[in-house]
């Protein structure tokens, strides 16, 4: 068992978006986690040990998150590092490829001329004791950062709008994309009162549709259905057997993009299990803006059924 961390242990000073910070040694990180590997209860993954002792940049501080099924939640003394994704290598190939949260516990400051493209080594080289301690799965239920993040965040009232200020004072939020995200929740708040739909949610009343029978794989292009055709593929939920089109995504339809790759498995947020996909691809570049989210920094990925989608060429 690990002792937990003290208040103010490894402390960073506030960090920006743009600078550098190490990832500190693994002895360095044991001795801020408890005994389930968390500090904060945020989980330090396996997934994560491949990068001890690197530099990389700050992408964003996250403030807070969106949380699945409990909307935007508080998060303190947590960053975000640019391209740093998890692979699902230690949780049976999950793709969902979120953004690792970094404590600032686990980070130091580096020097300006530290930073390099990172070389990983092998995740099963790094990691074998740290699953021993440290498992990954309860039974059916797998463990995370996306599954423990409920309980490593705290409540945030929607009115209040702190967060928003300080990403202003951060330079991680524009004045103009700031009065964006007030009347877009203004305006869903009054929708909601008066039984309409929120800004962007697509629904449609079909019974019987397809995923799509496209076979898509990474590298072809494909162009992204205009709205009209999109709902002939949704129920009255706006999903597609299951599968919502999520209202950030109407922002990307009738553009053309790069297939990332096919998804087949993804771990849910709310139920820890892992839920198998089929005829879903991510898409190069085509993330969740945060807009619908009061700028949530989270970045996910966003799941796209070949129903949604046309084959086309080269963009």
């Amino acid at each position: 068992m690990w002792k937990q961390a003290s208040s103010g242990h490894h402390r960073l000073p506030p960090v920006a978006k743009g600078q550098l910070v190490r990832v500190r040694t693994e002895a360095e990180i044991l001795a801020t986690l408890d005994g389930d590997g968390k500090l904060e209860g945020m989980p330090f993954m396996p997934e994560m040990t491949r990068f001890f002792g690197q530099t990389f940049r700050v992408y964003r501080r996250a403030v807070k998150t969106c949380v699945e099924g409990n909307a935007i939640r508080r998060l303190t003394d947590t960053v975000l590092l640019e391209g740093l994704r998890c692979d699902g290598a230690f949780h049976e190939g999950c793709q969902r490829s979120c953004p690792y949260f970094w404590k600032e516990a686990w980070l130091e400051l580096a020097e300006a001329d530290a930073a390099r493209e990172p070389e990983p080594a092998p995740a099963q080289a790094a990691s074998g004791t740290w699953l021993d301690r440290f498992p990954t799965r309860s039974g059916e239920r797998f463990i995370c950062q996306s599954t423990e993040l409920l309980g490593a965040t705290h409540q945030l009232s929607r009115w209040d709008l702190t967060h928003l200020l300080a990403e202003i004072r951060a330079g991680e939020l524009s004045i103009r994309m700031f009065f964006q995200i007030l009347v877009h929740t203004l305006a869903n708040r009054v929708r909601e009162l008066f039984g309409f739909q929120r800004l962007g949610q697509l629904t449609g009343s079909r019974e019987d549709f397809t995923k799509g029978d496209l076979d898509l794989q990474p590298g072809e292009w494909v162009e992204i259905k205009p709205t009209q055709e999109i709902r002939r593929t949704l129920d009255g939920e706006g999903k597609n057997r299951g599968l919502t089109f999520e209202p950030t995504m109407v922002d990307f339809t009738e553009g053309r993009y790069e297939v990332d790759y096919p998804i087949r498995r993804i771990i849910s947020e709310q139920t820890g299990r892992m839920i198998l996909l089929t005829h879903t691809v991510a898409l190069k570049g085509v993330t969740c803006t945060g807009l619908c989210a009061k700028n949530c920094p989270r970045n996910n990925t966003l799941y796209w059924r070949e129903a949604w989608l046309r084959r086309v060429g080269k963009a």
